[in-house]
Protein backbone atom coordinates (compact mmCIF):
# COMPACT_ATOMS: atom_id res chain seq x y z
CA UNK A 1 0.00 0.00 0.00
CA UNK A 2 1.46 3.17 -0.85
CA UNK A 3 0.24 6.02 1.20
CA UNK A 4 1.03 10.14 0.60
CA UNK A 5 -0.51 13.07 2.09
CA UNK A 6 -1.47 15.93 0.32
CA UNK A 7 -3.75 18.95 1.55
CA UNK A 8 -6.91 19.37 -0.67
CA UNK A 9 -8.67 22.71 -0.62
CA UNK A 10 -11.73 23.78 -2.27
CA UNK A 11 -11.64 26.91 -4.38
CA UNK A 12 -14.47 28.48 -2.14
CA UNK A 13 -12.96 27.33 1.08
CA UNK A 14 -10.27 29.10 3.38
CA UNK A 15 -7.20 26.79 4.45
CA UNK A 16 -8.86 26.21 8.03
CA UNK A 17 -11.53 24.71 5.75
CA UNK A 18 -9.46 22.30 3.70
CA UNK A 19 -9.49 18.64 4.65
CA UNK A 20 -6.20 16.75 4.43
CA UNK A 21 -6.35 13.22 2.21
CA UNK A 22 -4.36 10.93 2.03
CA UNK A 23 -3.58 8.93 -1.38
CA UNK A 24 -3.65 5.24 -1.55
CA UNK A 25 -2.30 2.78 -3.94
CA UNK A 26 -4.49 -0.72 -3.36
CA UNK A 27 -3.64 -3.70 -4.50
CA UNK A 28 -6.75 -5.96 -5.25
CA UNK A 29 -7.67 -9.61 -6.52
CA UNK A 30 -9.86 -10.93 -8.53
CA UNK A 31 -10.81 -7.56 -11.03
CA UNK A 32 -10.80 -8.93 -14.42
CA UNK A 33 -12.71 -6.29 -17.02
CA UNK A 34 -13.89 -2.98 -17.13
CA UNK A 35 -16.65 -4.46 -15.34
CA UNK A 36 -15.33 -5.14 -11.83
CA UNK A 37 -13.72 -1.27 -12.76
CA UNK A 38 -16.76 0.25 -12.93
CA UNK A 39 -18.10 -1.10 -9.24
CA UNK A 40 -15.37 -0.47 -7.74
CA UNK A 41 -14.62 3.08 -9.08
CA UNK A 42 -19.14 3.59 -8.44
CA UNK A 43 -18.91 2.37 -5.06
CA UNK A 44 -15.84 3.85 -3.47
CA UNK A 45 -16.83 7.54 -4.98
CA UNK A 46 -20.37 7.15 -2.96
CA UNK A 47 -18.76 6.78 0.16
CA UNK A 48 -18.32 10.28 2.27
CA UNK A 49 -14.32 11.43 2.01
CA UNK A 50 -13.53 9.42 -0.71
CA UNK A 51 -12.22 11.14 -3.61
CA UNK A 52 -10.52 10.62 -7.24
CA UNK A 53 -10.70 6.63 -7.43
CA UNK A 54 -9.12 4.96 -10.38
CA UNK A 55 -9.30 1.29 -10.69
CA UNK A 56 -7.16 -0.56 -13.05
CA UNK A 57 -8.53 -4.26 -13.50
CA UNK A 58 -5.00 -5.11 -15.43
CA UNK A 59 -2.49 -3.72 -13.04
CA UNK A 60 -4.82 -5.00 -10.33
CA UNK A 61 -4.94 -1.55 -8.82
CA UNK A 62 -6.92 0.76 -7.48
CA UNK A 63 -6.05 4.54 -6.69
CA UNK A 64 -7.83 7.01 -4.07
CA UNK A 65 -7.99 10.18 -2.02
CA UNK A 66 -8.97 9.44 1.69
CA UNK A 67 -9.96 11.98 4.38
CA UNK A 68 -9.12 9.95 6.94
CA UNK A 69 -11.23 12.28 9.70
CA UNK A 70 -14.40 11.22 7.24
CA UNK A 71 -13.78 7.23 6.07
CA UNK A 72 -10.36 5.48 7.49
CA UNK A 73 -9.23 2.52 5.17
CA UNK A 74 -10.78 -0.03 6.94
CA UNK A 75 -14.08 1.09 5.58
CA UNK A 76 -12.41 1.43 2.03
CA UNK A 77 -11.52 -2.14 2.22
CA UNK A 78 -14.81 -3.14 3.64
CA UNK A 79 -16.97 -1.82 0.57
CA UNK A 80 -14.14 -3.57 -2.21
CA UNK A 81 -14.63 -7.09 -0.16
CA UNK A 82 -18.31 -6.64 0.38
CA UNK A 83 -18.44 -6.35 -3.68
CA UNK A 84 -16.12 -9.37 -4.09
CA UNK A 85 -12.80 -8.54 -4.07
CA UNK A 86 -9.86 -8.61 -2.24
CA UNK A 87 -7.67 -6.31 -0.76
CA UNK A 88 -3.74 -7.77 -0.76
CA UNK A 89 -2.34 -6.54 2.54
Amino acid sequence: VYVRSLRLVPADASIKESMMAEQHVLEVDGMTCDGCERRITSALSAVDGVDGVSADHEAGTVSLLVDAAVAGTDVVHGVIEDLGYEVAS
